[in-house]
């Protein structure tokens, strides 16, 4: 809902622009009017724009405090504070002042042809009469600018009152001289100057107009090299001072010779059972179960790439081999809170592997649940092409049937086509299992945006959220399961005598179906409702509760806003009114305590996700959470929504927190959690091999 409002009113506030520019117009025509017929036409024409106007605008007021009442005043901040507040002054102006000036204008007696007195003309001149329309004409100019280009944060609220304050007292000074110079006016002269005012103004514009867009698209070009270690400001989050030199700052000192650098950040307990894999990124053509091939870039000729299974406590090593990717590649282990070095973000932990090279990751399998790869190399495009593959910790030997099944949309700017599939399946996969057999299903959503699934044929429990086990999960039947970008539930059951069917909750897209022979399908159930982990299971304690004293507080308001992302026109995704690299590193110490707020005052859902650590949700617009503790790495912002959320800053390193639709981290939705002390020797930029999204 909140999403369409956003739409809705952003158009409104587009149609009604022309509108209201008509009608101040028409209003600063009638001091032209010659003959009391011209007068009350042009009045009657000013008045009918006047009142077309003021029907989006109107609705658009309206709309922003409903919005106002169901959102709050936190997820509505951008427009509380300068569009609502305008259009209400800008709206009651006009009705008191304008909208009766105009009828009474429109409403003069006498014969059409008659003069218009010097009297009757200076009133449709005055400026109580025309500027209340003309003055709806700029606010819903900065209004429009608002909307589509830059919503107000801080300070610049202040610039744009005092933009309207100058556009007013400019309107009010050049109607008192219109109106003054009524009757002294030499007509051709005038007509001369008034049409060299307007070329000179147009061209003003368009210098001024022009001068700006270029200079925002080079300001907005990326540089050739930045680092994580600091981007020219941080963010301390209201906790004690970090030094500079601590701190990364890019203008800083040189760090002090304690400080870790991310390499230093390793696994150090190499002892105990080691599984090793080697995963070969290649291109290659794929086949879908359909019969459907796919150009895509693969992991050991496969996408997915092959499902790593370990157990827990055990050490992985995985050897990643570039084999013909051209832009390079890395191994980010999603979801995994793996030492920093192991990380696999480009320029921020290692550089991407490039094309013959190789490189070898290690970490404890500390957690069990179920997680997933992919490369962390321009991921926006390599993930979309194939590069991410299932990581699976079992907490022991596995007791039935252990299914991971991930969700996979083909079809984008990057991939010709479209295909969704479980798999590599795009239609209807089998598979059979015998009644009363234990079943965890793993499911995995490895696309930019959530997805809603659903498993039709038997209740089940929600086991696990993003690989964390959850406390007295209760039963469900016929329940849609919205699943964020990159987030995975894990759902268990005891297999019936007839089909389980997992599909999307809407109509089209693949199927799993088990059944003890291998045939048949799930009958057609409508869902449920919806699954909701803010209330799903049983509480229990926790770390992190009502009473808790963070040691730093950061929020991110996410919005989205028209502009240039590296000289180019495009819809940027910021955090705090900044896009990347511009957004300040978060930086925290070792140890504390650490709470977050999220903020979406876009239209479009964002999927936030920290590296090397889960947060504990805290609370849901404003709401705590009742059921058991919902742990998240990939936690969906929808519009409109807020969320608090905490975690322990016990993962030294600099770790990437982006939106995971990776698009939108590739326009902006990027920054850094940073610990003091730890530095980076990688850098990325257009003139390094490193491009993280």
């Amino acid at each position: 809902m909140f999403a369409a409002l956003y739409w809705i009113n952003a158009v409104l506030t587009l149609a009604a622009l022309p509108l209201w520019l008509l009608a101040g117009q028409l209003t600063g025509r009638l001091r032209k009017a010659r003959t009391l017929g011209r007068l009350r036409r042009t009045s009657w024409a000013a008045l009918t724009a006047t009142l077309l106007a003021l029907l989006p605008t109107a609705t658009t007021a309206a709309l922003i405090g409903g919005a106002l009442g169901s959102y709050g005043t936190v997820v509505m901040a951008d427009r509380l504070y300068v569009q609502f507040p305008m259009i209400l002054a800008a709206l009651a102006v006009v009705l008191v002042k304008g909208l009766p000036g105009l009828w009474r204008t429109a409403r003069v007696g006498g014969d059409a042809a008659e003069p218009v007195p010097v009297e009757r003309a200076r009133a449709a001149a005055g400026p109580w009469l025309v500027v209340p329309v003309q003055i709806n004409a700029v606010v819903t100019a900065i209004s429009l600018y608002l909307w589509w280009i830059s919503p107000p944060l801080g300070r610049s609220a202040m610039v744009w009152w005092a933009v309207l304050l100058v556009a007013a007292l400019a309107l009010v000074v050049r109607q008192r001289r219109r109106r003054d110079a009524l009757g002294s006016e030499s007509g051709g002269v005038t007509r001369l100057v008034s049409v060299m005012r307007i070329a000179a103004a147009s061209v003003v514009v368009l210098v001024v107009v022009g001068g700006g867009l270029v200079w925002s698209a080079e300001r907005s070009r990326l540089p050739e090299r930045h680092s994580a270690n600091g981007h020219g400001d941080y963010d301390l989050g209201g906790g004690p001072d970090v030094p500079r030199a601590a701190a990364g700052h890019q203008h800083a000192v040189p760090v002090a010779a304690s400080g870790r650098s991310v390499d230093s950040l390793t696994e150090r307990d190499l002892s105990g059972p080691v599984r090793r894999f080697t995963l070969t990124a290649r291109t290659a053509r794929i086949r879908l179960d359909s019969g459907r091939t796919i150009d895509a870039w693969t992991f050991n000729g496969s996408s997915p790439g092959p499902e790593l299974r370990v157990r827990q406590g055990d050490l992985v090593e995985v050897t990643l081999v570039n084999a013909d990717i051209e832009a390079g590649v890395t191994l980010h282990w999603h979801g995994y809170d793996v030492p920093n070095a192991a990380d696999g973000a480009a320029g921020v932990t290692q550089n991407a592997v490039a094309p013959g090279h190789r490189m070898k990751y290690r970490f404890r399998a500390k957690d069990a649940g179920s997680y997933w790869y992919h490369s962390h190399q321009q991921s926006a495009e390599q993930v979309q092409r194939g590069l991410y593959g299932a990581l699976i910790v079992e907490p022991g030997p596995v007791k039935g049937a252990d299914i991971a099944v991930l969700y996979r949309e083909w079809g984008t700017d990057a991939v010709a086509g479209g295909a969704r599939v479980f798999g590599t399946s795009d239609g209807l996969r089998r598979q059979r299992i015998s009644p009363g057999t234990p079943v965890r299903l793993r499911l995995v959503n490895t696309v930019n945006d959530p997805v809603d699934l659903t498993l039709a044929g038997s209740p089940f429990r929600v086991a696990a959220i993003d690989g964390g086990e959850l406390h007295g999960p209760g039963e469900i039947r016929g329940k849609a399961l919205p699943m964020a970008a990159g987030g995975r539930y894990d759902l268990t059951f005891t297999m019936p005598a007839h089909p389980v069917e997992l599909r999307r909750a809407d109509t089209g897209g693949p199927a799993l179906v088990l059944s003890p022979d291998g045939r048949g399908r799930a009958p057609a159930q409508a869902t449920n409702g919806t699954f909701d982990p803010a209330s799903y299971g049983t509480p229990t304690a926790t770390p992190f509760g009502p009473g808790t004293r963070y040691d730093r507080h950061f929020t991110l308001n996410i919005d989205s806003s028209f502009g240039f992302f590296d000289g180019r026109p495009a819809l940027r995704y910021r955090i705090n009114g900044r896009v990347f690299p511009d957004i300040p590193n978060m930086v925290v110490r070792e140890g504390e305590t650490i709470k977050m707020t999220f903020v979406n005052r876009s239209d479009a859902d964002h999927p936030m996700h920290l590296h090397g650590h889960h947060v504990q949700v805290l609370t849901r617009n404003g709401k705590r959470v009742t059921g058991a503790s919902w742990r998240a790495d990939s936690l969906n912002v929808a519009p409109g929504e807020t969320y608090d959320v905490a975690f322990k800053a016990d993962n030294p390193g600099l770790w990437m927190d982006h939106c995971h639709n990776l698009f939108h981290a590739k326009v902006g939705m990027m920054l850094h959690l940073a610990y003091a002390g730890v530095t980076t020797p990688y850098d990325s930029g257009t003139a390094t091999p490193n491009q993280p999204e």
